[in-house]
């Protein structure tokens, strides 16, 4: 596939690069169209080993005062800091240090870093910020950015220093301070398609970045920014189940305006209404007009599975309309077959459609994805027993962990959900018991986040009891479920 880098400065030299007086040829472009213009810039703006680089040789060439006259050193704008910044951020897609692996997976999670990098180049404009706010809607204007972008780009040059003073503060790890700062996150995001998870990752990354080009990081300041980061993160988890895609913002979206023509505009928001926000940063467009044509007719007996590699890892997702015991067999799929479950996710809209999004490892190598697809359908539509065939798997019974389970209740975190987070060892099997124990108890699973660091499975679990929260006098039952469930080992 032709390098986009190498694409872009191919036209611009056609265009910027003859010398004075030199007319050109007859088939050679002359100044480039608004539209070149834009194309060349965003190709610049893609990140990937030599991003800095290559910026840099386009501010050398004077390409970019042609291109983006904002950013030009003639205006004060695109500061040695803008480069080191960026540079900062490109080393992190190397960097094999923890500091370095933290950041690095932060960053490669995001769904858009190219607006991250736009934000670390406007950052560099020399003026006040609402100034630099003016200048940047003119940037704006000319890259023709939808308004979810411009709203998420404005938001990191407005709040650049909000995360930095806040993290190197005495008491950054106030419940209070985190639990402030997580809801203006919240409203801030209220209006986008960006999840609010993304908008504090791209904020933390740009704080990294610019502290760095200043000169001012140290590993002290590293540490104490990703713990705020965790802190804020873990707060932010515990309202993702009410942060839901409304018909509005999906109308105002690019993924409306370049729909294919056989989805009509009531079919996607019919679809996307009351989805958790976070499934619109866990898919490219493509696959999510897939989606909207494949469960557009859905019944009870359809299941859909979509399997494939992303980088190293497979993910997994199904849809189908909602089933007991759904997303526990699913996980006993993937534990039946050997893979290391990385992150899951469990979305559902108002009508009962449900997306379970899995990413996982083979660490046998032995995945066969028509024979997984295969297993996934018959054990979803109740045709095989996943249970019997783990038991049969095991054969032995479940050994205690060395490592007690943590069993957490929040029924205040959220308006229509208990939040329930559980911290245990690792293992084979432990999201299968998890869930499965879950729905034995008749709690409905609305949406999980699963996540492991060091042998350890922090999962967080979006749960209601016939239709309310899980009620104080359960708690005590349940916790002692969960905990045999989480406390053993196969």
């Amino acid at each position: 596939m032709p390098n986009p880098f190498e694409q872009a400065r191919a036209r611009l030299r056609q265009w910027l690069d003859r010398r004075p007086g030199v007319p050109a040829a007859a088939s050679e472009p002359g100044q480039p169209t608004p539209e070149a213009a834009r194309d060349a810039f965003q190709a610049a703006l893609i990140l990937a080993p030599g991003i800095s680089r290559r910026l840099a040789e386009l501010e050398e060439r004077r390409v970019l005062a042609r291109l983006v006259p904002e950013l030009s050193p003639g205006s004060g704008a695109f500061s040695e800091q803008s480069l080191a910044a960026v540079s900062r951020i490109e080393q992190l897609l190397t960097d094999s240090s923890p500091s370095g692996k933290r950041y690095g997976a932060m960053l490669r999670e995001l769904s858009r870093p190219d607006l991250l990098i736009l934000a670390l180049l406007l950052r560099g404009i020399q003026t006040g910020t609402s100034l630099r706010l003016r200048v940047a809607q003119t940037v704006f204007d000319r890259l023709q950015l939808p308004a979810d972008s411009r709203h998420l780009v404005e938001s990191l040059l407005s709040d650049d220093l909000r995360m930095s003073k806040l993290a190197f503060r005495p008491d950054a790890d106030d419940p209070q301070a985190v639990e402030a700062f997580a809801s203006y996150l919240n409203g801030a995001s209220l209006f986008s398609t960006f999840t609010t998870e993304e908008h504090l990752k791209m904020l933390c990354l740009l704080t990294l970045a610019t502290i760095d080009a200043d000169g001012a990081l140290t590993p002290l300041k590293a540490e104490l920014l990703w713990r705020l980061f965790v802190d804020t993160y873990n707060q932010l988890m515990k309202a993702y189940g009410d942060q839901l895609i409304d018909a509005g913002s999906v109308r105002r979206t690019t993924l409306n305006a370049n729909r294919p023509v056989v989805i009509t505009e009531d079919e996607l928001v019919q679809f996307l209404e009351g989805l958790p926000k976070r499934y619109l940063t866990l898919f490219d467009p493509e696959s999510i007009y897939e989606h909207v044509r494949l469960c557009r007719d859905i019944t009870a007996d359809d299941v859909h599975c979509f399997l494939k590699r992303v980088g190293g890892a497979w993910e997994l997702t199904v849809a189908t309309l909602d089933k007991p015991f759904l997303f526990s067999n699913v996980c006993g799929v993937l534990s039946f077959l050997g893979m290391d479950i990385l992150s899951g996710q469990a979305l559902t809209n108002p009508r009962g459609l449900v997306l379970d999004v899995f990413r996982f490892n083979d660490p046998q190598g032995s995945m066969e994805p028509s024979k997984a697809e295969a297993l996934l359908a018959a054990v979803v539509a109740g045709r095989t027993d996943i249970n019997v065939l783990l038991q049969r798997e095991s054969g032995d019974a479940n050994q205690p962990s060395a490592t007690a389970p943590v069993v957490a209740f929040d029924n205040e975190a959220s308006h229509r959900f208990t939040v329930l987070e559980i911290v245990a060892q690792d293992a084979p099997g432990l999201l299968y018991r998890i869930s499965r124990a879950l729905s034995t108890f008749r709690c409905e699973i609305e949406m999980v986040v699963i996540s492991t660091e060091e042998g350890k499975a922090i999962d967080v679990f979006h749960v209601t009891r016939d239709g309310a929260k899980i009620a104080d006098s359960d708690e005590l039952q349940l916790t002692e479920i969960l905990e045999a469930a989480a406390g053993s080992v196969a």
